[in-house]
């Protein structure tokens, strides 16, 4: 009897260099998402079977093409996703890279243990930064925002993994004392390679702003959940005056969608479609106030030391000079309306 496996082996021709190879993705109905983060990362899996426990299905959520080094998703090695017409424009670039033995695409390539019945962080790593390279090879107007977005932001999480998991040995390979060292060595060629899970992040944010600024005629649903998205990475990564903005952006966003959508179906355009974004909207909007109270509550508790400190500093001033002041200080809105109010109530005490 054969061994059970959560892998389903695939053989496919790479879209680059034409060589066939033989890829892996997980059975999805062998394992359950446990616990998920607030920025989406998976953090715990449980599966059927538990001798599958060291398998990590995030690892093999890009495809590598052990000749030329291509990475992708499987839906552009299996032909089902074309990347806009975009793939020809990266192939002749990262066929002359691959063939060049120095090279970072080269020397990247090799290190990932494509062999192994279980992939390792280091070769998940490897294969997303290879991902990322290859597309921003495209130049920055005909690069794809919402797949660097999600690389980035998957990388960001496989670093967070190489620091909590205990997944492999240390001594990833002879000639670096550190896997990081390792990367660092691409500085020259790429200087702004991610090497940790903050700049990784940093870079996940900045795309995903990148889809907001580019979006036209966007579905409002996928709108606000990349906003959302947002939110959470910035939570996370403890810049809450940026969430709440960010949060408060989201209420103008639903706000404006029911007011589209209302006049729509006042008018019987596409009703269905319509009513589902009134609802939708209207969803949102009842929530985001509490949230947006809360938040609020968090960001002036972090910088109300820091404000204190500043109208301090500011000598005899009144309340409007108060929230000017601190505005120019680059303090959130909500620090200096709620400091003028306060100086306003130790005023009239006076």
């Amino acid at each position: 009897m054969a061994k059970e496996t959560p892998f389903v082996p695939v053989k496919v021709k790479c879209p680059f260099c034409g060589m066939e190879s033989t890829q892996r993705y997980i059975k999805s109905r062998m394992y359950k998402e446990e616990v998920i983060e607030e920025d989406s990362h998976v953090a715990v899996y449980t599966w059927e079977n538990p001798e599958f426990a060291m398998v990590r299905p995030n690892f093999y959520h890009i495809w590598h093409c052990p000749t030329c080094h291509f990475c992708d998703e499987k839906e552009v090695f299996r032909g089902e996703d074309k990347s806009g017409g975009k793939l020809e424009l990266i192939k002749e670039k990262l066929l002359i890279h691959s063939r060049m033995p120095n090279s970072l695409v080269a020397k990247m390539g090799e290190e990932i243990k494509f062999d192994k019945d279980v992939y390792q962080v280091d070769s998940a790593i490897l294969s997303h930064l290879l991902a990322i390279n290859e597309q921003e090879l495209l130049s920055v107007n005909m690069r794809q925002y919402s797949k660097l977005a999600r690389f980035y932001l998957r990388l960001a999480w496989l670093y967070r993994e190489k620091v909590t998991l205990s997944l492999e040995d240390e001594k990833t390979r002879p000639d670096y004392p550190a896997f990081r060292d390792f990367l660092e060595s691409f500085r020259e060629a790429w200087p702004g390679i991610p090497v940790d899970e903050a700049t990784a992040m940093d870079v996940a944010l900045e795309r995903y702003r990148d889809i907001l600024n580019h979006a036209q005629n966007a579905d409002v649903k996928y709108e606000i959940n990349v906003m959302n998205l947002i939110i959470a990475m910035l939570r996370r990564a403890g810049r809450n005056a940026e969430a709440l903005q960010m949060l408060r952006g989201v209420f103008g966003t639903a706000t404006k969608a029911r007011q589209t959508a209302r006049a729509a179906v006042q008018k019987n355009i596409n009703t269905a479609a319509n009513q589902a974004i009134l609802n939708f909207a209207a969803g949102i909007i009842d929530k985001v106030p509490d949230l947006v109270e809360e938040l609020s509550d968090i960001v002036f508790k972090e910088e109300l030391p820091r404000a204190k400190e500043a109208v301090m500093k500011m000598g005899p001033v009144d309340a409007k000079t108060v929230v000017d002041k601190l505005r120019e200080l680059k303090f959130a809105d909500i620090t200096c309306r709620r400091m003028g109010k306060m100086f306003e109530k130790q005023a009239g005490k006076k």
